[in-house]
């Protein structure tokens, strides 16, 4: 901070004393203006709040918050005696409105009358009598302030013309703390810091809002801008223990009737820009707050064993818990060794499982003659199969079951039966017929080996037909067996 600043904060902070032992009871349910992320309006001083603020001044003897403080000279809620029309006084919790007095012809009063004790902080209670239709001598309780996380207040609204012909008291003017003069000890400038009010910042916390500005002798010995003498500038030290919001003196906030807390949208745009706390913070998020530790690991799939029994193996990294830049290192240099891994295993293609099962032929013939000549399509089908189903039961399984082959080529393979292949007319109908075989052969084709589905645009090869099982001299075209040694057997029609 500036030698200026730091000035401004020795006279704020020696001014805020004063409005502390000034002040008293008088500081609950005082408005704050809410500054941060665009503001909530004026809420009470909680007396949470207030003993926070007193707690952050050591310098200060402290706080009574049973002290008188001064009288109240004005209302918390800016309201109209009588109107052109009758109107209501609704007292509201939170925004929820909960007693109405309504048809009410004229006010005749609303006095303080005492603070009603709850389990947070005392509540002002206001007592109106008024006039109502029907009702020339009522009394009614009227709460404002902060009580057991619940805000009273109270709106008026009226049932006709608006106008209002008699108006009430001014709406409560900030407390009424006289000007403190103050000297500073560095250089003896001459100060005069005039209390404006309360603002709070993120997380609720308050502070005195200042009009500070060099007393009036100095002002009035010369027009030069320079030590002792500067412009006027409204202050609020923030709460939360940042730099000061700091910021010119509207003159126009001092005109005769004036409302109180015109300075309120300044202190919100300074409040709101990014302070050094605010940059601290973020860059230690960003190089000072360590990120969670973590592991990267690449396995393998494909890898055997010195037995030739499949292997996991593993490279792996820790990345411990550091801060964000060196995290951010490590994380890149486990890179190299992951990369590595990856052209050292074996991939992407594992070897094939070793074949098992034994071998089913199935073969097919087309219900029409070849579209190229006089002689039937004709197609055959082989697999392994570790099922141990017989040929009769095999001939059960296929006898009945037709497809339509194509020019579209799919096949299963990297499996235990081997390589499947078909041709068909699209690639879910050769799927069908796969499947069909990896019922009996007991493969689950979408857990283990891999589909192809590739095509010919030769107009010899993939010729369409329906196809089904052939059964031409008296017997299915099935077959059960390993090897090649003397003729299969076969089951007849």
């Amino acid at each position: 901070m500036t030698a200026f600043t730091e000035k401004l904060d020795r006279a704020a902070g020696a001014a805020t004393c004063a409005v502390l032992a000034i002040g008293g009871a008088r500081l609950i349910g005082a408005g704050v203006v809410g500054l941060a992320g665009g503001g909530a309006g004026v809420v009470p001083l909680s007396l949470g709040a207030a003993a926070f603020m007193a707690s952050s001044f050591l310098n200060c003897n402290g706080w009574d918050p049973n002290g008188e403080g001064p009288p109240e000279e004005g209302l918390p809620v800016e309201t109209c005696y009588k109107g052109a029309s009758t109107f209501s006084i609704i007292s509201t919790a939170n925004g929820v409105d909960s007693n109405v007095y309504g048809f009410i012809t004229e006010i005749k009063s609303i006095t303080f009358d005492r603070m009603l004790d709850c389990e947070d902080v005392p509540v002002k209670v206001y007592r109106m009598n008024y006039e109502a239709i029907g009702l020339p001598d009522g009394n009614a309780d009227l709460l404002y302030g902060l009580c057991d996380g619940k805000v009273y207040s109270w709106r008026q609204e009226f049932d006709g013309d608006p106008t209002c012909e008699i108006p009430g008291p001014p709406k409560d003017p900030p407390l009424d703390i006289p000007p403190f003069d103050y000297t500073d000890p560095d250089d003896g400038c001459e100060l005069t810091v005039i209390f404006q009010g309360f603002g709070s910042g993120a997380g609720g916390n308050a502070n005195p809002v200042f009009k500070i500005e060099p007393n009036a002798a100095t002002r009035a010995e010369s027009d030069v801008i320079g030590g002792c003498n500067f412009e006027p500038v409204i202050y609020m030290g923030d709460p939360n223990g940042g730099p000061p919001y700091v910021g010119p003196w509207n003159p126009d906030w001092d005109q005769p009737g004036s409302p109180p807390y015109q300075w309120e949208d300044q202190l919100k745009d300074i409040a709101n820009i990014c302070s050094n706390k605010d940059v601290l913070d973020l860059l230690n998020q960003l190089l000072v707050n360590p990120f969670p530790e973590t592991s990267y690991a690449l396995n393998s799939i494909c890898e055997l064993d010195d037995q030739g029994k499949p292997e996991v193996k593993t490279v792996e990294r820790q990345i411990p818990s550091v801060p964000p830049l060196s995290s951010i290192a490590r994380r890149i240099d486990a890179l190299v060794p992951l990369l590595q891994g990856q052209k050292d295993f074996k991939q992407p293609i594992c070897p094939p499982e070793k074949p098992q099962g034994e071998f089913r032929t199935i073969g097919f013939i087309s219900e029409n003659r070849s579209p190229n000549g006089r002689d039937y399509l004709r197609k055959r089908l082989r697999y392994r199969s570790v099922s141990g189903i017989g040929l009769d039961a095999l001939i059960d399984h296929w006898k009945d079951f037709e497809f339509d082959a194509g020019p579209v080529i799919v096949k299963h393979r990297g499996a235990s039966w081997g390589t499947i292949t078909v041709w068909a007319t699209s690639a879910n109908e050769g799927k069908r017929v796969i499947r069909h075989a990896a019922a009996e052969a007991l493969v689950n084709v979408d857990q283990v080996g891999r589909w192809e589905i590739s095509g010919s645009a030769s107009t010899r090869l993939g010729l369409s037909g329906r196809m089904k099982v052939n059964a031409k001299g008296g017997y299915y075209w099935i077959t059960a067996r390993d090897g090649s040694d003397n003729r299969p057997r076969v089951g007849l029609t």
